[in-house]
């Protein structure tokens, strides 16, 4: 067989052939062909022919052989750019729905500053014209100066309001915001947020209580926590009438540690339940003394508590009949519970 391909020539024996075959492609091959009788010349031309073919048919089956290999690397390539392509559309399909939001977002806020801030900038601009009137007349009434100043600074409370309220709708939804967890008494967060809230139930001559165990320990991010709960009784208060109860609750039920603001204020419709926590709604009821609302508090609560694992609902009997709101945060936050107690008018 080597001294075949080193003669690089047929070699035609009695009963045993040796063939040598070089193809277009410079390949060589070696063929042993067996006979029952020795070859004549006739048949020595017949297989010097079909040597001739069987090289252009080897060329062939290697051509096809490559042929084919280019087609399943050419159909991987496709399938892989496709998937590129696919992948590349998603995500630009997913950024053209963010932005699309953001700018939904966008004209959300514009049409809620340009709502809300509009009619307390009026009544400062509107009302410090008059003082300085009242300033330049003789004797200077001090009193109508101080009601003026009054009316200046409930305006700029709303004002106030609304800008902490974009700004933490904004900050809610950045996407590097994370929970900062801490272990915190529970208990004696809620009764801070009970005395901050205590100068408002005051005017509005209410009732404000706590009932909560005497302590609970609970893993949770405080600033963020208090957020969500100040904001739920600073609307109980506000949707509460004068001389109205509210009621702060603190439990654990089926490994859950649940938080409840009732009040007996203007209730809720099946209609505003359904679109209490989306952002920049407004109900049906509006606040008892004239304060403010820009909607986006309850759709920050949620936020808030589902970054903590846990959910926000509420519930209602019926418009004039009060309402319950209760946070339901994960068993996990809970650490350890003391003995149950009620804590009086705050």
């Amino acid at each position: 067989m080597l001294s075949a391909f080193e003669r690089r020539t047929h070699q035609f024996l009695s009963k045993l052939s040796v063939l040598y075959i070089q193809t277009s492609s410079r390949r060589e091959i070696v063929v042993v062909l067996e006979t029952a009788r020795p070859m004549s010349s006739t048949d020595r031309s017949l297989v010097e022919v079909f040597c001739s073919r069987l090289s252009v048919a080897f060329d062939n089956v290697i051509l096809y052989d490559q042929l084919h290999e280019a087609n399943i690397r050419l159909e991987e390539r496709v399938r892989e750019r496709t998937h590129e392509l696919t992948a590349a559309n998603q995500r630009l399909g997913s950024q053209w729905t963010q932005l699309r939001r953001s700018n939904e977002f966008k004209n959300e806020i514009l049409g809620t500053v340009a709502h809300d801030l509009r009619n307390p900038l009026g009544v400062i601009l509107g009302r410090a014209e008059l003082m300085k009137e009242l300033v330049a007349t003789e004797p200077v009434p001090v009193e109508r100066i101080t009601d003026q100043l009054g009316h200046i600074r409930a305006s700029a409370g709303q004002m106030t309001e609304l800008v902490n309220d974009l700004i933490s709708d904004a900050m809610m939804d950045a996407h590097n915001i994370a929970i900062r967890r801490e272990q915190v008494d529970l208990v004696q967060m809620l009764g801070e947020i009970v005395t901050a809230n205590r100068a408002l139930t005051e005017k509005k001559k209410q009732t404000i209580q706590l009932v909560a165990p005497a302590h609970q320990m609970c893993s949770c991010d405080p600033d963020r926590l208090r957020e969500a709960v100040d904001n739920l009784v600073s609307n109980a208060i506000k949707y509460s009438p004068v001389g109205g109860y509210i009621e702060l609750t603190m439990s654990l039920a089926d490994e859950s540690i649940l938080i409840r603001v009732a009040d007996e204020g203007a209730g809720l419709s099946e209609e505003d339940i359904s679109r209490l926590f989306g952002r920049f709604q407004r109900l049906s009821a509006r606040p008892t003394a004239g304060e403010s609302s820009t909607g986006l508090g309850l759709s920050i609560v949620k936020r808030i508590i589902e970054l903590h694992g846990g959910s926000v609902s509420a519930q209602s009997a019926g418009p004039g009949r009060g309402a319950t709101f209760t946070i339901r945060l994960p068993a996990g936050a809970a650490l350890a519970a003391g003995a149950a107690q009620t804590a009086g008018p705050r």
